[in-house]
């Protein structure tokens, strides 16, 4: 239970918040969800991904119809199917936003969980952790393909070495995040997380030479401030954090970035999202592999040894499963979903989505959050929204 060691009635509050919370915010953006447009793109995540660069498919309409008199011909809709009236576009989006927001909450509670009782960021195993978490999802997908349970990709040589990038930025992405979170508190490492725009926005000139319009650039300067300020005081506060944070938001830019151009291929979108995201976590692990052997390796039985003779292995193995199961769950649940919806929708999304595991975190691990901390945080989480409306009404494309 991820809620243990809260007593009985906060259990149960806890509890009831958290489906709320994972409910409620997916159902509010599905009602907001714009209607599907002949030819209009799908947009899809930056941060958690390359869905971003996800087209959708153009609707090819009868060329027929427009040499008919008077114009083009009213093109019969097709009847629907029996169950439309209660699986739809609609429902289908808020299904795939709630299993995000579930399994994104879920992922940051066993993930501290697993983290603490290893001895946190500095216990000498919290690659290991990060890198089991990856092989849990890889090791979900792949028997789904060998199975035939879902098509299994078309990979190459060729195309794993181009996709590499991505699994390479994804692995350091990761990792930076476990080590931040094994670091400092949850809600700490994700006031730390909302820097991620700056490091796009320097990413995005010094590699491709884009340059932004300055109300894009103008954003970032709550999100910079607001982080500086919540940090002031914060009682979790810790430099490896603060640090491994940045590693993990520069590892993100650099996915996003250099992901763009393999992602917009015809084999990566003929994938499908849930199998762009499988292959990328693959990579993440055989990334990852070489970091656990060269940093964790040679002291790894001491370090298994100290951390089993305060806790058990069935907590540790455990809460290492089920943060593994979340992050993959979430990660491809927000492929497929985000791919569906709008640029705005999608800012909106994350930024309630980073509120809500804020809350949810400092309630389950009692975290006391200084005056200074909420109206910090809350300045760089708005920061982070109006950098992605800004990308999008200024930019070309946005996060």
């Amino acid at each position: 239970d991820p809620f243990a060691g809260l007593g009985p009635p906060s259990q149960e509050m806890t509890r009831s918040s958290v489906l709320l919370l994972a409910l409620a915010a997916p159902c509010a953006l599905a009602l907001h969800t714009p209607a599907m447009r002949v030819g209009a793109p799908a947009h899809g995540l930056q941060q958690q991904g390359p869905a971003a660069s996800l087209a959708r498919p153009t609707v090819n309409l009868d060329q027929a119809a427009l040499r008919l008199k008077g114009g083009a011909k009213a093109v019969a809709e097709a009847p629907k199917a029996w169950y439309s009236a209660f699986w739809n576009e609609t429902v289908e989006i808020t299904v795939l936003f709630a299993l995000w927001y579930w399994g994104n909450i879920y992922y940051n509670i066993y993930n501290k969980k697993a983290l603490n009782l290893v001895g946190g960021a500095k216990g000498g195993l919290v690659w290991s952790v990060a890198t089991v978490q990856l092989l849990i999802g890889a090791l979900w997908v792949i028997p789904l393909w060998l199975l035939g349970i879902r098509k299994s990709p078309n990979m190459t040589m060729d195309k794993w070495k181009a996709m590499a990038p991505v699994g390479l930025w994804a692995a350091g992405a990761h990792g930076g995040s476990v080590v931040a979170l094994g670091a400092g508190a949850v809600s700490f490492g994700q006031i730390l997380k909302a820097c991620e725009p700056a490091f796009s926005a320097v990413t995005e000139v010094i590699l491709t030479g884009n340059v932004q319009a300055w109300q894009v650039y103008a954003t970032l300067i709550p999100i910079i401030g607001g982080v500086a300020f919540a940090s002031l005081k914060e009682l979790s506060f810790s430099w490896l954090a603060v640090i491994a944070a940045m590693i993990a938001n520069q590892s993100a830019a650099l996915k996003g970035v250099q992901g763009k151009a393999v992602m917009k291929e015809p084999w990566v979108k003929a994938m499908g999202a849930a199998n762009q995201y499988g292959c990328a976590n693959i990579l993440s692990v055989l990334f990852c592999i070489p970091v656990v052997l060269g940093l964790e390796a040679p002291k790894w039985k001491a370090s298994w040894d100290r951390a089993t003779s305060k806790a058990s292995e069935k907590d540790i193995l455990t809460n290492t499963f089920l943060s593994g199961f979340a992050f993959y769950l979430y990660n491809e649940v927000s492929f497929m979903a985000l791919a569906k919806v709008s640029p705005i929708t999608h800012s909106v999304a994350n930024t309630l989505k980073r509120v809500v595991i804020i809350v949810v975190s400092c309630v389950v691990f009692n975290t006391k959050m200084t005056t200074e901390g909420i109206v910090g945080s809350a300045i760089a989480i708005l920061g982070t929204l109006l950098y992605s409306l800004a990308k999008q009404k200024y930019g070309a494309g946005g996060h």
